[in-house]
């Protein structure tokens, strides 16, 4: 399994903790990073601290990938940027092969960054327009060394290896569809022969016959290359198709994660339940009626001045008076009869298996 509750994170155990035959590659321990911002309020400037990310904690063991899950601003793509030390914590760590990495110079991380490799959001912005397509792949072999006399043939071998044609190497970005720029940004990835890749919604800005298409070539690259994934993304569908385990986010806490089986099957935490509400229900195409949904009431907190307690209680249909108070422990909870229970928990005074509320997610046929 790759994902442990926090508690046991911080505990020196935590890396030699037996499972199956996979071992941890990346720990991170009570990660927090806090953005200070100035506001102008009438004639006074005033200072405050967005909380993008406060105390996180997983394990992703080699050969598994980890969906991060939830609404955007709740901080997923601040903890990617943190993993591939694009930028640097407030205070926790991340531990690559039991390294601590965050804290590192950055001639000493330039070994590492061959191993942590990321796919960005936008096919279109993320490559520059200016180079093609071979000074765009040849950039990353240079910087490390690789490929030396034989960066050309390296380069349309990348490109084969997304599904491209390798005689395109002299083509612009403009060229080149939104769904092949995204292949490009894959084949730039795998450049430098990684073993860890944060794909950060990598088919979002897709069309949805696109999304399937890129899909399956990460499924593909996944096992043939042996990869592991943080793969962060809003649909649903795709997590479950994709991910090994699941940590659901919320205004820069874990609410809840486990097995897949865990969160799509018998998730507990009303967030949870909530998004899974809010999916595609497959009985509608079946023609019987659709499940009840929830409909949460407000938007999101403000990370800058985030509720007291239980975040997620104002906008929780079962908030007591604890829920203001007092902060829910990430922890297993109604653990009897499942052997890996232990590795499901949840942050909620009040967790509930409430499978009548969660519908069916529709997942997209990949396969084809």
């Amino acid at each position: 399994m790759s994902v442990v509750p926090q508690d046991r994170v911080s505990a020196p155990a935590a890396a030699t903790e037996s499972d199956s035959s996979h071992a941890p590659l990346l720990e991170v321990r009570n990660l927090v990073k806090y953005f200070a911002v100035k506001e102008v309020q009438g004639l006074r400037m005033t200072h405050g601290t967005v909380k993008a990310v406060d105390d996180i904690s997983f394990i992703l063991r080699e050969g598994d990938t980890l969906g991060l899950v939830g609404e955007s601003g709740c901080g997923k793509s601040t903890t990617s940027r943190l993993i591939t030390c694009l930028d640097r914590p407030t205070s926790g760590s991340i531990l690559y092969r039991g390294q601590e990495i965050s804290s590192l110079r950055e001639k000493d991380l330039r070994p590492l960054r061959r191993e942590i490799q990321m796919i960005f959001q936008d096919p279109y912005s993320s490559l520059n327009p200016r180079q093609t397509v071979g000074a765009i792949l040849k950039t990353p072999l240079k910087v490390h060394g690789l490929a030396k006399g034989k960066e050309k043939a390296r380069i349309q071998e990348l490109l084969e290896l997304v599904g491209l044609n390798p005689e395109h190497i002299n083509r612009y970005p403009s060229e080149f569809s939104g769904g092949q720029r995204q292949r490009i940004g894959i084949a730039r990835a795998l450049a430098v022969e990684p073993k860890l890749i944060i794909a950060d919604e990598p088919v979002s800005a897709l069309d949805v016959s696109i999304q399937a298409q890129v899909m399956n070539l990460l499924t593909k690259l996944r096992k043939e290359l042996d990869l592991s994934f943080i793969f962060i993304a809003h649909d649903l569908g795709v997590i479950r198709h994709f991910c090994d385990d699941v940590a659901v986010m919320y205004l820069g806490k874990i609410a809840e994660k486990g097995n897949k089986a865990q969160i799509y099957g018998a998730p507990q935490h009303p967030y949870t339940q909530a998004l899974l509400s809010a999916a595609p229900d497959i009985n509608v195409v079946r023609g019987v009626p659709p499940k009840e949904r929830i409909r949460l009431v407000g938007d999101v907190p403000s990370p800058i001045n985030p509720p007291s307690g239980c975040r997620f209680r104002t906008r929780c249909w079962k908030a007591q008076d604890i829920c203001a108070t007092q902060e829910p422990v990430l922890e297993p909870k109604n653990a009897a009869g499942d052997p890996l229970a232990d590795q499901h928990t949840i942050a909620c005074h009040f967790p509930e298996v409430k499978t009548e509320l969660v519908a069916e997610v529709l997942v997209q046929d990949v396969t084809r």
